[in-house]
């Protein structure tokens, strides 16, 4: 055992001691030793542990600047591990807490913090918000305590004028950027911060990277000058590499080739592993661009391996694009395309595993990812609530299918050109990964036009969807515009799709083929470029099999098919879907968010869900609005004496009457056809349209 392990060992015993006697004080003081081991030994999982018992501890004894300085420090910890909403929320409460004592010099700081989480998750204007908050209190702070304003408070200064730089810069606006970079390094210079001054010239030096290699140059070099005096080998390196690539750009390969081998021998000496793979593709892709392509190959194949081994996805994925590049060169045309196919599964993976990130993201923001999404639309300038429904993305769960689910739309996303079909039961969401797929596509900017085809009277089918001219037919008194061409360069959601027409579906699957229509009464040919997300709730492989539905319109439009299970396959999706439509609708009604009795979790688990989410969040809502307390209970759902849906049926259509068995047949047939409409139609001898109509009086299907 090490020093430190040592040390925290004998610390724990001494803490034992201290909670047997309830000796507080002690307990505190001896836990705030343990966190300064953990601090000292980087090991942040432990020291989450030690804040978290901590802050009770100064809540009780009414320690509200220890607290709120522990909770700080909290939120750096939250923010190196890249949590950055929970870092947010932590700092937000050491926030509130300084604001209480009046503590300019930790408001501040909190306020800064804030600002650079905010900047990680990409947030900008509340980034900049929390930031010119802290510029403005340390602009107050200074003038109160004149030329006593102490180095660590010019040093915070500083770091708050570099993160609004890098703000700045994140919004490409790089005369601001550095605007308030230069305020930084007049601060640093004050106080002779040796290491932040150079980080502030590095920071310039990548803000001129675009537009002045030259100046980005010069200061890169004056960065260089100063590390190698602090003797740090890491930013040594990286600093030469920064001078390599502005070179590269400048197709100056000799001088970029000599500060690159300059950077991965530094690597090498000081067993910095972190960054040779990086060094390495550097090297290969200079040699590449002199066309010295074996030497290359040698390099890349060298930082391939390294990237293999360190497991940096992004890493491999640049290195088998540039193999293949160099292989097609020396006209290896097979090797060339086994990397070319390396790096397209790779990048794939990659994009669906951000988008997957994103997706998440937008199930807890769902308002604010909405406007963001409405500003991109250019034809739109005002937020109807038509509109906020139509971006609603709460897609809700965590069970493995719903993760297959999620995956299969991002797949979809990222190949914006192709047809999808989304199958499912009413109420699972079927529109909501509409949504998702259309705004995580490049054809998110352009319209998601969604309509719904059961409510499309067959006659009118045909001007609904390629619209007419003016004076075409009685009644066109305007020129309409039809859902294929308000599509065009977006996305055409057509829910209920098997319950089209053939005749629709025959002028479908042309405009499908060719992507031209002419609008009734018109002879000139438009064309449309959107793609189709169809969804339905009936079997269409059924439908097609009954010649209720051509196959030919089903191989187009079921290029990648998603199927959603209903909410009863997916049991462990329950309580995560109840937390939230309970959290949304408690702010809908201005309640506070109330616990959940187990009971209800258990109840609901057991019910059948045929209306699946859409009837959970229904039930949720009826249960908000008669909530009195602060406890959902199982009575709120009307879920005191609940049996499953199969024991519902049975007692209710229990045969006694003539009438009452065909019901119980109609019941079984349908179970047994997993409520395939054609064939249990078939089977009980009935006309579709006749099932139909008799299952309308069954209020179970």
């Amino acid at each position: 055992m090490n020093k430190i392990g040592k040390s925290i060992e004998e610390l724990k015993q001494q803490l034992q001691k201290a909670k047997e006697v309830l000796n507080d004080k002690k307990i505190i003081d001896i836990l705030e030793k343990i966190l300064i081991e953990y601090q000292k030994a980087r090991n942040l999982l432990k020291l989450k542990e030690v804040i978290n018992e901590l802050i009770p501890l100064y809540e009780l004894k009414g320690l509200k600047n220890k607290k709120g300085k522990i909770l700080i420090y909290y939120g750096q910890v939250l923010f190196q591990t890249a949590n950055f909403e929970k870092s947010i929320t932590i700092l937000q409460t050491a926030l509130e807490i300084f604001k209480e004592l009046t503590d300019s010099l930790n408001t501040a700081i909190s306020y800064t913090l804030i600002g650079n989480a905010y900047n990680e998750l990409g947030k900008y204007e509340e980034s900049l918000t929390n930031l010119f908050s802290a510029i403005n209190i340390f602009e107050k702070y200074k003038k109160t305590l004149g030329k006593s304003y102490s180095q660590r408070e010019k040093r915070k200064f500083a770091e708050t004028f570099q993160i609004i730089g890098n703000v700045y810069q994140n919004l490409k606006q790089f005369d601001k950027c550095r605007e308030n970079l230069y305020k930084s390094l007049k601060l640093l210079e004050e106080i002779g911060n040796a290491e932040g001054i150079a980080n502030i010239l590095t920071n310039i030096g990548v803000s001129y990277s675009k537009e002045n290699s030259q100046e980005s140059l010069t200061y890169y070099k004056q960065a260089l000058e100063i590390v190698k005096k602090l003797d740090n080998p890491v930013i040594i390196a990286i600093n030469t590499s920064n001078i390599g690539g502005v070179y590269e750009d400048m197709k100056q390969y000799d001088n970029a080739l000599h500060h690159y081998f300059e950077a991965l021998e530094y690597a090498e000496k000081f067993n910095i592993d972190k960054y040779k793979p990086y060094f390495l593709e550097y090297i290969g892709s200079v040699y590449l661009k002199k066309g010295e392509l074996g030497t290359a190959s040698e390099y890349i194949k060298k930082s391939l391996l390294l990237s293999q081994k360190q497991q940096i996805p992004n890493q491999v994925k640049n290195n088998y694009q540039l193999l293949s590049q160099i292989f097609e060169k020396q006209k290896k045309y097979q090797i060339a395309l086994e990397y070319y196919q390396k790096y397209s599964e790779l990048k794939d993976k990659l994009i669906n595993k951000e988008m997957i990130g994103k997706i998440s993201s937008l199930q807890k923001k769902y308002e604010e990812n909405a406007n963001k999404i409405i500003e991109l639309k250019k034809h739109n300038s005002l937020v109807s609530d038509k509109l906020r429904r139509t971006m609603d993305m709460d897609f809700i769960g965590t069970s493995a299918q719903i993760k297959k689910v999620l995956e299969m739309a991002m797949i979809a996303a990222s190949h914006p050109d192709t047809n999808v079909i989304i199958l499912g039961e009413s109420g699972t969401g079927k529109e909501i990964i509409s949504n998702i797929i259309h705004y995580a596509s490049s054809r998110k900017d352009n319209p998601l036009v969604a309509i719904n085809c059961s409510s499309i009277p067959d006659s009118l089918a045909e001007s609904e969807f390629f619209g007419f001219t003016k004076g075409s037919f009685t009644g066109a008194i305007s020129d309409k515009t039809g859902y294929f061409e308000l599509a065009d360069k977006g996305t055409l959601f057509m829910d209920e799709i098997a319950d089209t027409s053939l005749s629709l579906q025959a002028k479908l699957l042309r405009v499908l083929d060719n992507k031209k229509i002419k609008k009734i009464g018109s002879k000139i040919e438009i064309k449309v470029n959107f793609r189709v997300i169809a969804a339905t709730n009936k079997n269409i492989s059924a439908l097609v099999e009954s010649e209720y539905f051509r196959l030919d319109l089903l191989h187009r439009i079921n290029t990648i098919e998603i199927e959603i299970p209903p909410l009863r396959e997916r049991v462990e999706d329950i309580k995560p879907l109840l937390e939230y439509f309970t959290r949304k609708f408690a702010e809908k009604l201005r309640k506070p968010i109330p616990k959940i009795n187990i009971d209800v979790i258990d109840k609901l688990k057991r019910y059948n869900f045929p209306g699946n989410i859409r009837e959970l969040k229904n039930m949720t809502e009826k249960a908000m609005i008669l909530l009195k307390g602060d406890v959902l209970k199982p009575k709120h759902f009307g879920l005191k004496d609940q049996k499953n849906l199969e024991e519902i049926v049975v007692n209710i259509y229990k045969p006694k009457t003539v009438a009452e068995m065909e019901k119980q047949m109609i019941v079984d047939t349908m179970k047994e056809t997993n409520n395939n409409q054609t064939k249990a139609a078939k089977i009980l001898g009935f006309s579709l349209s006749t099932l139909k109509r008799k299952l309308k009086s069954l209020n179970d299907f």
